[in-house]
Parts: C-alpha cells; structure tokens; sequence
C-alpha cells in the first residue's frame, strides 16, 4: 500500500503529464487544483476554441496500470460539466520507467466500467480501470470530443 507522500507524489506527476500533453496538443490547461487547493471532481480546465473540458485526472504506477474510480465520482463530474456546457474527462495517466502513458476517456463510460466491474466482483475491488480500457490520446481530443 502506498504511503500518502508517494500517493501525492504520484497524484502530482500524473497531473504534471496529463497538463503538458493537453498543452502540447494546443489546449489553455488551467490547473484547478492551484486555484483553491484541491477541486473534489476536477483537476484540470483545457479550454481551444469554444470547447471546454473537465479534466479528472488518475495516476498509477501499478506495473499493469490498474486504476481505482468510483462510479458515483465520474457521475458528479458529468453532471457538474454538463451544468456548465463543458465535456468530463478522465486522464488516465500510467507512470513507468519509460516515461508516462496517458489515455483519456469520457466520465459516463468511466463510470459505467467501474460500475460494471464492481457489480461483477464480489469481494473487495480496488481497482476498477486499466489504461488498456483506453485508447483515445491528448492529440486525439479534438476529434474525440466532438
């Protein structure tokens, strides 16, 4: 079990890797963690053009790039970009030796995994999501979101 400085240190790279791939890929990224210390479902604002994304961001360093997500989470964030015509986003970010692996996928199909992996095991699930389950990369998002 991780001690809460490495999950920190872990929340914080993902973070750092998930910011500068959506600044690379030509989004504004605001880091909303910064603003007032921690946003409880969203991390990241990227705005280009009209569009603006939520971006909850998760981070392991698990050697299969397993990811703990609860569903009624990835609910909250939808409905709070939904309120505010903005796309959820979760930004899976699996740190390895080679440097990180970032997928993003939307938060109703975040959700409706977790959910399902939850509902299919019946003992003690910790994690729910593997970066495998995702496909779509920070230089896809424009066409992705759409």
């Amino acid at each position: 079990m991780q001690s809460a400085a490495e999950k920190i240190r872990v929340g914080n790279e993902a973070q750092a890797a998930a910011q500068a791939a959506l600044a690379a890929a030509g989004w504004e990224v605001i880091d909303l963690n910064k603003l007032a210390k921690n946003f409880r479902f969203v991390d990241l604002l990227a705005k280009q053009d009209s569009t603006r994304l939520f971006v909850q961001v998760k981070g392991t360093t698990t050697s299969e790039g397993k990811f703990g997500a609860l569903p009624e989470r990835a609910e909250g964030l939808d409905s709070l970009a939904d309120h505010l015509d903005a796309i959820a986003l979760y930004a899976l970010v699996h740190l390895t030796p080679d440097g990180p692996v970032i997928r993003f996928g939307h938060a109703q199909q975040v959700a409706s995994l977790a959910a399902k992996r939850i509902a299919d095991y019946h003992g003690k699930l910790r994690y729910h999501l593997y970066i495998t389950d995702f496909t779509y990369e920070a230089t896809d998002l424009a066409e992705f979101v759409e």
